[in-house]
């Protein structure tokens, strides 16, 4: 039997995009003659714990990687039990689990890059020679993701798959979620999903709706997500002129039922790699508006407008305002569920590359 090590460079938690995506093909994937352990540094709540054990996996908490010598010593030692890492990371400073992995002497050692940037320009660049010593395989979500950090040709794209039928246009689910917010049913509902930081732009979003919700007071903005850039996110939000339309939710577990409460998905990313995000909009039959900076992978279906953040506020609330309806979100879903497919993006049909990979 195959044992396989997950390794995740940020917080293992069950909403984190990153994470998501290894855990649409762990439980999609058929594990005959294959098992899977996970190793992070952080502490998992409750609910993800129960899944991963009622599975048959094992989690691993490793020290905090800010503590490299004792995260490296403890991964070594891990490592050994498995035949296959797969790390999931952002840029070349996985180094650090791949030679763990590689001095532990595990056969296959395989770095998932999930992004096209990095904070960390200069050391990206130093350790790329070594990330490269040390891996034997190189997956990339989107092609922006592996060309960055891998050059042309030296990966391959394994897409962030989702399971669509968890998306599909459920209209008690829709009205359930918005009676939790106060939401009314004649309100348009412009939604975002993502992590609070800078990538996802919120100060341009938030600008957006604003201006928005000035010539259509029956609107809500419905934010949901966290990290360390709440505190900003809240303070613009107090400045927007209208702090009583935007709604932060926090993190959330329930994005399926969420996202039905949407009218409008909207995503002004400064940088991505393959969010998941703006598929599940898609799924469940939502017009979307994404920046030109995410990759063009993800506009699938119709009613995806790609527009440049440099267009400016005005130009992004003409488009929210000429999105066409003619379409019922039901036949849009029928419609995007066969787009979404054949583009790869659906997880049961997708699962069993990756399974080829493990064992090629």
């Amino acid at each position: 039997m195959k044992k396989i090590l997950v390794i995740f460079t940020t917080a293992f938690v069950k909403t984190g995009g990153l994470t998501s995506v290894m855990l649409n093909y762990w439980r999609a994937i058929d594990k005959i003659d294959i098992s899977f352990d996970f190793a992070s540094s952080n502490f998992i709540d409750r609910q993800l714990s129960e899944e991963i054990k009622n599975e048959g996996s094992l989690y691993f908490q490793l020290p905090p990687r800010e503590k490299a010598l004792r995260y490296f010593f403890a991964l070594k030692k891990l490592c050994k039990s498995y035949n296959i890492v797969h790390i999931h990371a952002n840029s070349a400073t996985s180094v650090i689990e791949l030679l763990a992995a590689k001095i532990a002497k595990v056969p296959k050692r395989i770095h998932h890059n999930h992004s096209s940037k990095t904070h960390y320009k200069f050391l990206n660049k130093l350790l790329l020679p070594l990330l490269k010593y040390s891996l034997t395989d190189a997956i990339a979500c989107s092609e922006e993701a592996g060309t960055w950090l891998f050059g042309k040709d030296h990966y391959i794209i394994l897409p962030n798959a989702i399971n669509i039928e968890k998306y599909i246009y459920n209209s008690i689910n829709r009205r359930i979620i918005r009676s939790e917010f106060g939401i009314k049913e004649d309100e348009y509902v412009v939604g975002h999903i993502g992590k609070f930081m800078d990538a996802k732009n919120h100060e341009f979003l938030i600008n957006v709706f604003a201006k928005y919700h000035s010539k259509h007071p029956k609107s809500k903005l419905l934010l949901i997500g966290d990290g360390s850039w709440r505190p900003k996110i809240e303070n613009w939000v107090k400045l927007s002129g209208c702090p009583d339309s935007i709604i932060i939710a926090g993190l959330r577990s329930d994005i399926p039922d969420i996202i039905q409460a949407f009218d409008i998905f909207v995503f002004p990313s400064l940088y991505e790699g393959l969010p998941l995000s703006v598929l599940e909009a898609q799924s469940s039959g939502l017009p979307c508006i994404i920046s030109s900076n995410v990759t063009t992978a993800v506009n699938i279906c119709n009613g995806v407008v790609m527009k440049h953040l440099s267009d400016g506020v005005d130009s992004w609330v003409k488009e929210i305002e000429n999105v066409d309806f003619s379409i019922s979100r039901e036949n849009r879903c029928k419609q995007n569920y066969k787009l979404i497919t054949d583009a790869h993006f659906n997880i049961k049909n997708e699962s069993h590359r990756l399974l080829e990979l493990y064992n090629s």
